[in-house]
């Protein structure tokens, strides 16, 4: 008797929550908007379907809709791809599984799109049989079995069309009923159809169906919508609502009103968690939800641009993903993605007057009994009832005279009385009396403009700081007390955040400074050096054990504030992108939360694996504010930033598991479409001329939760073997491809960053051009091998021809040079014999002729040598010098070297420094006076040797004038050899040797007149 009792008493509350439900006021459904804003070919989108692919179709007013996530592509009779529309207004889509078709029903009849070839068909092309249905207006098409299509036209009743005995049957097509079909679908394995105000089974009997009337007793008003959900049989009116009926075949079936507050019901579709939703016409989208007897509804909201656009819905469709697609009467569509708006936004409603003040949030804080508080940046400081979500401002705190007082940071004292660091100055909120009051200073510049404020826990008194550096502030003296006179703290620190930790040290996370350490009992001041290495800005610090987690400026830091050493600096975006991070939380799982001006991150702490979320998944802005955080004790975690506050349970944000393939959508050759009768995304080959090298593949994933973020990567074989990212970019160009084999391979991933498990493949081949191709290139090579043979040959003797010549010339006229000073030389000392012996100086004569042997024997024996060692060199110049004194008694000669010079291992050409004392002592002395002095001085200088030859003469300046002069303007042969035999020694054997001869009046160094000549070798000398 009781279980009997307590059945019939759960039938009866089972029955209250389904007719009377409940409607509730939580987290609103929030949607995202398509409208012709985005693409959409016209604003009224009266039919929805999904192909196998995954592409959406929209059907609207004007015209047929594909949509990839990226793009909507649109056919319409008047364009080249939907020509054979027969009309422009789409009232119904179906598509059929089992033969991979999509049906099109028009106002002017129907057609169909086939996906493998990418293009619209004409029903006859498919179906010869049934070309009756090219020019029936339908206004729905759907299928329950294979072969068998049902069409609801609106002047010829109901039609079935079955392709397996290729008929066509009516139903209801009588003057009466022809017009009044509306619906029809499948309840219990039975198919149920809708007039106007009657419901019928169509009962199989044998090929065909019969009308079989059901609930004959009741009368329903304007019948719009028929659904079966949860055995239950709804029924969409257009003036009175909707109702459902249990036990349709039942003896005891009984008709429920459905109270949804709305009369006209025009589409239902259940979605993945069991919901029903109820399009509405005029009052807004309806989600049901039977297991707690609870309506949400989602209405048209001006100021709200997640809510649907408008309020009259004209279809309801869910997706492969549970993603529900409306259709909307004016603005397109509505989607309601599951996975979207997981984050709750807490913002500023202009119509409501209790909604958050100002959405530029500094601060939150809950206080010890509860009670939460934000800082505004215009608005002075709000009380936050989070249950009902209802802020009340405080007036005295927002403004400072006539300006906007801003509220950066809060604490509270033993006394529960709320502390404020703002930029008017130090404020104190007596939370009993809801009184505000200022604790000024006019002579304590640190008392104003203030960004941070802590009740230290070992004193009683705050530590407060601001744009002009920290102060403290007494609570029991109630006045300002300035920093201790050791602490060398300068206004270019500002401090943002702080954290008193378990040995009360404060830890002062500071603009310009960095990481600042301050023990306040001691009264000693650190700045953590390690932190300031990688950012002078820090926002935020949250310890976790021996580490702190800072954000920074810089990505975030891990410092083991117990070893003071960074373990690790870590970048949210790559370098060159923003990596300011403004705080951090650690949630309930171990990971860990940071708000950026690009969003919130999670850090996974096992592996620094970082994922991004944005407003493609449901954030409503991306840039956060400086310590703006708090962390309730259930997990839910609050960020404050420009938008209001982000407000999400991390434990309950559902990921993104569906990643599937993405598609080819397009091939572009040479800037145009391929021609083809295969849709791009089954094309699996192609072949092209050297000509068409220039192709553009556009792709896209069917993927459409938070579709902005999906992910492509590919790489073409035959190219490269590396895979390029290109983000949510859908397209690869590739220029002036060579002739080759390629395949370009393809992947995605979802928002979450989940890779497809298949990579999408397009093999294609360029063919080189006749001049390119291997027979080709066989006849050239045979034809051009011997031909190359015999150049290189004759290049090869030519080359050793030019060779043994450019040697021997370079050899004669080194040998040249050298006999040139030799006649010279033998010219002027046969001279000064000649004279010795015509003054009858026989003796000397003799004695002179015997040295000069001694010098032809020495110049003829180093004229065959490239070089002589330095000993051999200045007993030459010994034995010259000897030859010119006997001609000249009025010039003396010096000659000293380096000892560091070896004068055996000394090397230098035979025959280069004579020449110049044989020049000073003819040109640099005058008629006059033929004294001179030269003095020769082998030196080493690093690697090289250097020879100064210095005279006391007229110098080289004097010389020429007295040339010009006398009009005797030849120039010495033996200066001219001296530098041509260097040039040509330097060809020779890469001596980088150098030669030259300066007046010494024109040197600094000297006061006196003469010459300087300076010759410079290398001590290495390599022969060759």
């Amino acid at each position: 008797m009781r279980t009997f009792f307590f059945h019939k008493w759960f039938l009866f509350v089972s029955f209250i929550a389904l007719a009377f439900p409940v409607t509730i006021h939580g987290q609103p459904l929030l949607f995202e908007n398509y409208s012709s804003e985005q693409g959409l070919s016209q604003n009224s989108c009266y039919a929805i379907a999904q192909d196998a692919e995954g592409f959406m179709w929209f059907g609207t007013q004007d015209g047929l809709n594909r949509y990839d996530g990226k793009t909507f592509k649109y056919y319409l009779p008047q364009n080249s791809i939907g020509n054979k529309l027969p009309s422009n207004y789409i009232s119904s889509l179906f598509f059929d599984k089992s033969k991979n078709l999509l049906w099109v029903g028009t106002l002017l009849g129907t057609c169909l799109y086939d996906p493998a070839r990418d293009s619209l068909v004409r029903v006859h092309e498919l179906f010869p049989f049934a070309t009756r249905l090219e020019k029936e207006a339908v206004k729905k098409i759907v299928s329950f079995q294979a072969n068998e299509y049902w069409f609801i036209t609106y002047s010829n009743g109901l039609l079935l069309l079955n392709t397996a005995t290729k008929s066509i049957t009516s139903f209801f097509d009588d003057a009466i009923n022809n017009d009044q079909v509306n619906s029809i679908v499948q309840h219990n394995g039975k198919i149920v159809a809708a007039l106007l105000q009657k419901i019928f089974y169509l009962l199989p009997d044998a090929s065909t169906y019969k009308i079989q009337p059901i609930l004959t007793e009741h009368s329903f008003p304007e019948i719009k919508e028929l659904f079966s959900y949860r055995n239950s049989l709804w029924i969409g009116t257009q003036s009175e609502g909707c109702f459902f009926v249990d036990d349709l075949d039942g003896q005891n079936s009984v008709i429920h009103p459905f109270k949804t507050n709305t009369d006209g019901i025009g589409c239902f579709i259940a979605d993945a968690t069991g919901k029903l939703w109820i399009g509405t016409r005029g009052n807004g989208i309806l989600q049901y939800d039977p297991d707690k007897g609870t309506i949400q509804t989602a209405t048209h909201d001006r100021y709200d641009s997640r809510s649907p656009g408008k309020n009259f819905v004209l279809s309801l469709f869910k997706d492969r993903q549970g993603i529900i697609w409306c259709g909307l009467s004016g603005s397109g569509l509505a989607k309601y993605d599951p996975l979207k708006y997981q984050f709750n936004a807490i913002s500023n409603e202009p119509s409501n007057p209790n909604s958050l003040p100002d959405n530029m949030i500094f601060d939150i804080y809950k206080s010890r009994d509860g009670s939460y508080y934000v800082g505004t940046q215009n608005q002075g400081i709000a009380e936050w009832n989070i249950t009902t979500n209802q802020f009340h401002t405080y007036s005295a705190s927002t403004k400072i005279g006539v300006v906007n007082n801003t509220i950066y940071d809060m604490t509270e004292d033993d006394k529960d009385n709320l502390w404020i660091a703002s930029w008017g100055g130090l404020m104190q909120l007596d939370r009993k009396r809801k009184h505000i009051s200022y604790k000024e200073n006019k002579e304590l510049l640190t008392s104003k403009k203030l960004y941070g404020i802590i009740k230290l826990q070992k004193a009683d008194s705050l530590f407060i700081t601001g744009e002009n550096g920290p102060a403290f502030f007494s609570l029991k003296d109630q006045r300002w007390v300035s920093l201790p006179a050791n602490i060398a703290w300068t206004s270019a620190y500002k401090g943002r955040f702080m954290f008193e930790d378990e040995n009360n040290i404060l830890w002062i996370c500071t603009v310009g400074a960095g990481l600042v350490k301050y023990d306040y009992q001691n009264s000693s001041f650190e700045i953590i050096e390690p932190v300031k290495k990688y950012s002078i800005y820090v926002r935020h610090l949250m310890q976790d054990g021996g580490l702190f987690w800072l954000a920074t400026d810089n990505g975030i830091v891990l410092y083991d504030f117990k070893k003071n050493v960074v373990i690790k600096n870590l970048l949210l975006n790559t370098v060159g992108n923003s990596n300011v991070c403004y705080a951090v939380q650690k949630d309930n799982d171990g990971y860990y939360w940071v708000s950026t001006n690009t969003g919130i991150y999670k850090i996974d702490p096992r592996t620094y694996a970082v994922q991004n979320y944005n407003m493609g998944n449901g954030l409503s802005f991306l840039e956060y504010n400086t310590s703006s955080t708090f962390k309730e004790t259930d997990g839910t975690l609050l960020f404050g930033g420009v938008g209001g506050i982000t407000k999400f349970d991390p434990s309950a944000l559902k990921e993104n598991n569906f990643s599937p393939s993405p598609l080819i959508t397009a091939i572009v050759v040479n800037d145009a479409p391929l021609q083809s009768n295969v849709a791009p995304s089954r094309i699996t080959n192609l072949s092209f001329n050297h000509k068409q090298n220039f192709i553009t593949l556009y792709f896209a994933v069917n993927n459409f939760s938070n579709q902005n973020n999906n992910q492509f990567s590919y790489r073409l074989e035959g190219l490269t073997d590396n895979w390029t990212n290109c983000g949510n970019r859908n397209f690869a160009t590739y220029t002036s491809l060579p002739p080759g084999d390629y395949v370009f391979q393809l992947r995605s991933a979802n928002s979450d960053g989940k890779w497809s498990e298949e990579i999408s493949t397009l093999t294609f081949t360029i063919h080189p051009p006749w001049w390119q191709t291997w027979w080709f290139w066989t006849a050239a090579i045979a034809l051009f091998a011997g031909l190359i043979t015999w150049f290189v040959r004759k290049r090869i003797q030519v080359i050793r021809r030019e060779a043994t010549l450019k040697q021997k010339i370079a050899e004669t006229e080194m040998m040249a040079l050298r006999a040139q000073m030799n006649p010279h030389f033998i010219f002027n000392s046969l001279n000064s014999i000649r004279e010795m012996i015509l003054h009858n100086e026989n003796k000397e004569a003799s004695h002179f002729l015997s040295k000069f042997a001694q010098l032809i024997r020495m110049t003829l024996t180093q004229s065959g040598q490239s070089f002589i060692s330095l000993r051999n060199t200045i007993e030459y110049l010994y034995r010259y010098v000897e030859m010119e004194q006997v001609r000249n008694a009025y010039f003396t000669c010096r000659i000293l070297a380096d000892d560091e010079l070896e004068p055996d291992e000394t090397m230098l050409p035979p025959m280069l420094i004579q020449p110049f004392i044989e020049n000073a002592i003819w040109h640099g002395t005058s008629g006059s006076n033929k004294n001179i002095n030269i003095t020769i001085d082998f030196k080493k200088e690093g690697t090289q040797l250097v020879c100064y030859i210095e005279d006391n003469g007229i110098g080289i300046i004097r010389a020429l004038e007295n040339r010009k002069r006398t009009g005797n303007e030849h120039q010495p042969v033996g200066i001219i050899n001296i530098q041509s035999r260097i040039n040509l020694l330097n060809e020779k054997y890469k001596l980088k040797s150098s030669v030259t001869v300066e007046d010494k009046t024109a040197l600094p160094a000297y006061n006196d007149t003469g010459t300087l000549v300076t010759l410079r070798l290398p001590l290495e000398i390599v022969e060759r």
